[in-house]
């Protein structure tokens, strides 16, 4: 009877019913070689997802190996750069290495100099300290010289003033004298019936301290007085108050005036003379504005003098009159 397909329906319901029978249907229907079939598939398969695995590895490593070829061609390209690069400056180092060699040896030439030129300075420092420690003591001694000399110009000094202060006295002492002894012929050209009146005077001055009239000090300004002489000028008696000096000063004018007025606060119709040898121009226009007559060896401005006399005398105010 033939297999029909209503058949074949009702095997393979069977077989959704009985799936067991299915495996038994394999091993009848197909070989042993078929029946492996599915092991080997699967091995393949695994074996096919091994390999696939194996070539995306290996499509990775190849990417990975690109990019570190790449950048190993960039590293490469960088050393060659480098390199030259470092080649450059390995020539610009050994011309510079040769600047350098040079100037050392400029400066070890330099060095050599300066050690030479020191030594030089040296020696002319050690001269020269010599020299100023010959200065020093010349300077010491010289120094002492200046105080010697200082000390012996002082004492010089020192005699030069006595000798002149002595030699002023002896010539202020001999025109007092000349004065003294001429007195007669000297002051008779400005009064008559002259005399020295130093006795009186000193009695007049005793009197008035006495009276209280004036001081002691007072009485020994006009005691002081190089010279006093006592005369007349038309009947009316006339003081001479006298001071003498060989060269006439302004404080020899002072002095005689401060003395005639003493005399005057005692009663005497005083008049101040400055008499000497020399008399400077300068001090015959202080005389006039002082009111004070100035001799020189016994000379003098007669009318200037008789005009003084008579103003001390009271004479020219009675002729204004």
């Amino acid at each position: 009877m033939a297999f029909t397909v209503e058949d074949l329906n009702d095997l393979l319901a069977l077989l959704e019913k009985h799936p067991e029978w299915k495996e038994r249907l394999r091993q009848v229907l197909l070989t042993e070689d078929l029946l492996r079939l599915p092991s080997v598939v699967n091995r393949l398969v695994a074996s096919v997802d091994r390999l696939a695995e194996a070539v995306e590895r290996l499509n990775q490593w190849q990417q990975q190996t690109n990019e570190q070829l790449r950048q190993l061609l960039e590293w490469q390209q960088e050393m060659i750069q480098w390199q030259r690069e470092t080649t450059q400056w390995q020539r610009e180092t050994t011309q510079w290495q040769k600047q350098v060699n040079e100037q050392l040896n400029q400066l070890i030439e330099w060095q050599r100099e300066t050690i030479q030129w020191q030594q030089q300075v040296n020696e002319q420092l050690r001269q020269i300290n010599e020299q100023l420690r010959e200065l020093i003591e010349w300077q010491q001694e010289m120094k002492q010289w200046r105080l010697e000399v200082t000390e012996w110009q002082r004492r010089a000094d020192e005699r030069f003033d006595r000798i002149e202060r002595d030699l002023a006295r002896l010539k202020g002492a001999e025109r007092e004298w000349y004065y003294i002894l001429r007195a007669p012929a000297v002051f008779g050209i400005l009064v008559t019936k002259g005399r020295d009146p130093r006795n009186e005077v000193m009695l007049r001055l005793h009197d008035a301290v006495k009276k209280g009239l004036i001081t002691r000090k007072e009485l020994k300004t006009l005691r002081d007085a190089d010279h006093l002489w006592l005369g007349e000028y038309d009947g009316k008696e006339i003081l001479l108050v006298v001071e003498v000096s060989y060269t006439i000063s302004h404080e020899d004018l002072v002095r005689a005036l401060q003395r005639a007025e003493v005399a005057r606060q005692i009663g005497y119709n005083a008049v101040p003379v400055a008499a000497g040898a020399e008399v400077p121009d300068e001090i015959w226009e202080h005389a006039r504005n002082l009111n004070v007559i100035v001799m020189s060896d016994g000379e003098t401005d007669f009318d200037f003098a008789e005009q003084v006399i008579k103003q001390a005398v009271g004479l020219e105010s009675q002729q204004e009159n």
